[in-house]
């Protein structure tokens, strides 16, 4: 007998880095872990799209002053 009935699939889990610069100026901001929907809909917010951007990224908009820079990082699941 195997344990496969004791075993379920989570969402996978990522980790949302937002890297603005302005100037010499450099902010770094860790998000999560989150659901990978959850991720992908607060990086469309982030990157001021109308719909969620392909792959994990790392993606770049401008912002006023300089460059913001978001990218997803998938967590292993725990075990």
């Amino acid at each position: 007998m195997t344990d496969d009935q004791l075993r379920f699939d989570v969402d996978p889990t990522v980790l949302v880095t937002v890297t603005e610069r302005r100037g010499e100026n450099e902010r770094t901001l860790r998000l999560g872990p989150l659901g990978e929907p959850e991720a992908r809909e607060l990086a469309t917010f982030l990157l001021n799209r109308g719909d969620a951007p392909p792959a994990d990224g790392p993606w770049r908009v401008a912002v006023a002053g300089g460059v913001r820079v978001v990218a997803l990082t998938r967590l292993e699941p725990r075990r």
